[in-house]
């Protein structure tokens, strides 16, 4: 496993059926991934406090291709620990804390000065959701009290900030998701007492909400269990929608209803039972034809009845995975090496599945978890492992989150289970900290093995266009006769979901050398190998906007399942 660390890895308890397991591992072998060979490197994972105060509580979380994350929690929890700019303060009668409120309650995060900026939310974001568009905007929907209806904007550059346009939804949208489409609208499904999705921008004024007779299929009465519901655009072009334990594959067009899948066993696994999921990456070797998605954590049915009379129950401790492309697809269940609920699930750059912070018992709510789950869970989706990772010393909650940054590290942000900040004597305080976990491949000792993109020929490239990426690795490395090339939509995180996380294994041909030269990168500093060969490959982008919706990627070269440093691109 390439020295991935480990304190116990564990094989599934019951194992996926051959043919699932064996295409996923032919998906990726053509697409030349190497498994890595066993070493001995030992322990290489780590943590550490990049900000020690953010200012805001990071309830949400998105990384934008400028390279900042913005972060933001809501308006109605008083006082934060950052100032508006400029001395401006926001005047809201609606305001359940502050009717006059100076302070920020969302930051922009420079991840390479580590410098904060305050930004202006002017009405409330709580429990909402969002989505980025081609031209690198994020459109962020609802919210609660006066942020209901509101859709706002915010791009990525130095001084920008949020615009927000008011009754913008046809109907309140409190815990939904968004999923950005193929022709750039955005699906806003379900909510709290919202059993329809709507889309965003509107094809024409007044247009309403779409009945979804679904969501009220999955409702719990007096529990819900189905919001925040897991949304994933499939290879044919419908929406794959899992909320509850059931799921179904949605026309978003027509309303229809395209397949029905089976239950997943073991109890919900949607808010405030609250897992995860991940659309497992998808193959230019298979034509992009073979989706599958994976499920994890969750909480046992009556779990929230029971945390309510203070009886916390241990979480589930089961994924399931889909074959959602299959004729005939059924849950094959994994047992995790611990339980766990509002864990996040992150599709690494190796296209492994971390899956990160979280509670061992209870559900999600106002202080209604315990036992912190510190220990991130590494899964390798072709050998069907799991290992338990370094643990962080700081529980992460109800309201964390965690993206992946372009350099392969993982940011780590919030948790707040409280009604609002609450620094001193709760249970668990509201967390201002923000982390930084570096996965055991950004350890120095595979240095000798990692790539690192030079040029691209085009960062623009369009659906099914070829471009040229030159690449570097080690003199000391092994010639490279199999680089993969990994591409990744950086999600939208809040409530154990990402939202639009996506990646894409790309077709591509076998490297040539094209050149020799001395490193100018800190790799000659640190006293690793500065002489490096370049190589020369030919990409070949996704073929339409279903694969990949327009816009900013992440792309990763992987060697011997070591990642370089990822470029940014556009695509479409």
């Amino acid at each position: 496993r390439g020295g991935a660390p480990m304190s116990r890895a564990t094989d599934s308890k019951s194992h996926h059926k051959t043919h699932s397991k064996n295409h996923l591992r032919r998906d990726l072998q053509h697409s030349n991934i190497l498994l890595r060979a066993v070493t001995s490197l030992g322990p290489v994972d780590s943590w550490e406090v990049l900000i020690e105060n953010a200012g805001v509580s990071a309830m949400h979380m998105t990384l934008a291709h400028t390279n900042k994350v913005i972060m933001f929690d809501r308006t109605d929890f008083g006082a934060s620990q950052i100032r508006l700019a400029d001395g401006f303060c926001r005047r809201d009668p609606l305001d359940k804390a502050l009717h006059v409120d100076c302070w920020a309650h969302s930051i922009e995060l420079d991840i390479a000065t580590k410098t904060i900026r305050a930004l202006t939310v002017r009405t409330d974001t709580w429990c909402s959701s969002g989505a980025w568009l081609a031209g690198g905007n994020l459109t962020q929907t609802g919210g609660w009290n006066d942020g209901g209806r509101v859709v706002r904007t915010i791009g990525g550059g130095p001084t920008d900030d949020w615009h927000e346009l008011p009754n913008s939804l046809a109907v309140p949208r409190w815990y939904s998701s968004d999923q950005v489409l193929p022709d750039q609208r955005v699906i806003v499904v379900g909510g709290r007492r919202q059993f329809n999705y709507e889309f965003v921008p509107k094809a024409a004024a007044g247009e309403g909400a779409i009945d979804f007779p679904f969501l009220a299929e999955t409702n719990d009465p007096g529990i819900e269990n189905n919001l925040y519901p897991f949304t994933h655009l499939s290879p044919d072009g419908n929406l794959f929608v899992f909320a509850n334990q059931k799921s179904i594959l949605l026309n978003y067009h027509t309303g229809a209803t395209v397949r029905t899948f089976p239950p997943l066993a073991g109890g919900p696994r949607n808010y405030p039972s609250s897992g995860s999921s991940v659309l497992l990456p998808i193959s230019a070797a298979t034509g992009y034809k073979t989706a599958e998605v994976m499920i994890c954590g969750g909480a046992p049915p009556g779990s929230y009845h029971n945390v309510i009379q203070g009886i916390f129950a241990s979480a589930l401790d089961t994924c399931g995975r889909l074959v959602i492309t299959d004729p005939n697809p059924q849950w094959v269940v994994s047992v995790m090496p611990s339980a766990r609920v509002m864990g996040d699930m992150l599709i690494l750059p190796t296209s492994e599945i971390l899956i990160i912070n979280g509670a061992q018992r209870g559900t999600a709510g106002w202080e209604l978890a315990r036992e912190p789950n510190f220990a991130p869970v590494l899964y390798d989706p072709v050998t069907n492992r799991f290992q338990v990772m370094s643990p962080s010393t700081i529980p992460r909650l109800y309201h964390s989150t965690a993206n992946v940054m372009p350099d392969g590290s993982i940011l780590v942000g919030g948790s707040n289970p409280n009604s609002g900040y609450e620094f001193t004597g709760a249970l668990f305080a509201t967390e201002l900290r923000i982390e930084r976990y570096n996965p055991y491949y950004l350890a120095r000792g595979y240095d000798d093995r990692r790539p690192e993109i030079i040029a691209i020929s085009s960062s623009e490239p369009g659906y099914g266009v070829t471009f040229t990426v030159t690449f570097a690795l080690p003199v000391a490395a092994e010639a490279p006769n199999a680089v993969a090339w990994h591409l990744y939509a950086p999600p939208f995180t809040t409530h154990t979901f990402s939202q639009n996380q996506r990646m894409l294994v790309l077709a591509s041909t076998q490297p040539v050398v094209a050149a020799t030269r001395r490193s100018t990168t800190a790799r000659a500093a640190v006293g690793n190998d500065i002489k490096l060969n370049e190589f020369i490959a030919i990409v070949a982008a996704p073929p339409n906007a279903i694969l990949a919706p327009s816009g900013w990627y992440l792309l990763t070269a992987i060697n011997q399942g070591t990642p370089s440093p990822s470029w940014w691109i556009h695509i479409g």
